[in-house]
């Protein structure tokens, strides 16, 4: 017996809705699933960030905490003792007994006070660079070679290219990434007698670039102090914070070259 073909066309329809019900309910399972995977993949990222945004946190601390300890060994260690010093040469003077050696005694403590008055005025800068307020980076860069050319142990030159001031704080933040890699090489540059200082500035960007010419270390071993120390986290924080990049060089007998890049700087 033949099927109507109502009857026919009947079936056909209501397997074609059954077809597209499924399908309807297999899509919104799929974007359910899909929509719960990509909110899993999204909180683990922030998490990550998180994670990674207090490792950043922990690590500025950190710097902070090995400053002010480097701050009061130097104010006991130098100018305590310094000042000490000095006291007890005076107390060798009388008002009412000049002796021979008084004019020895009183030279002696007017360069050991003049030690101090050097030691607290580089302290004093080490915490906030005044000149770099008043006169720029430029400025800042120089007074802050010459006062390491005065006490340390490498011939440090200073090359500027830098015509665009950028706003305060990304001075400062440069200004405090270069204090710590000249630290770092004064401390840890084996062999080095020279060091070079870079601050240049082109129409693509601004570089800031510190190279030793020491005995350099292969990347793979541990002779990196600044690869795994509070000092490179610092200057990582300070370079996310500007937005730029940094990138380190050496290889045995070569020395150590960090140059930090900026792109597009800011304008005052």
């Amino acid at each position: 017996m033949n099927v109507p073909a109502e009857v026919e066309f009947g079936q056909l329809l209501i397997g074609g809705i059954g077809f597209m019900l499924l399908a309807t309910v297999a899509l919104v399972v799929f974007v359910i699933v899909y929509q719960k995977r990509l909110l899993r993949q999204q909180l683990r990222q922030r998490l990550a960030e998180a994670e990674y945004q207090q490792h950043l946190l922990a690590a500025v601390i950190e710097a902070q905490e090995h400053e002010r300890e480097r701050i009061g060994r130097d104010l006991h260690d130098g100018i305590g003792s310094t000042i000490a010093t000095a006291k007890m040469l005076m107390s060798r003077l009388s008002a009412d007994a000049v002796t021979p050696d008084a004019a020895t005694l009183l030279g002696m403590i007017q360069e050991i006070m003049g030690t101090a008055v050097h030691d607290v005025r580089s302290i004093s800068h080490s915490l906030y660079p005044a000149v770099l307020t008043h006169f720029g980076l430029a400025e800042a860069l120089q007074h802050l070679v010459d006062i390491c050319n005065e006490t340390g142990s490498l011939a440090i030159k200073l090359e500027v290219a830098y015509l665009q001031p950028l706003v305060l704080a990304q001075e400062l933040a440069l200004y405090r990434i270069c204090q710590e890699l000249i630290h770092n090489a004064l401390k840890h540059a084996r062999g080095a007698t020279q060091l070079l200082v870079g601050l240049r500035q082109q129409a693509g960007g601004l570089t800031l670039t510190v190279e030793d010419d020491g005995c350099g270390f292969a990347p793979a071993t541990s002779g990196a102090p600044l690869a795994t120390g509070a000092g490179l986290r610092s200057i990582e924080v300070r370079v996310q914070m500007l937005h730029g990049r940094l990138r380190r060089h050496s290889a045995p007998g070569q020395g150590t070259s960090t140059t930090i890049y900026l792109a597009a700087p800011a304008a005052t």
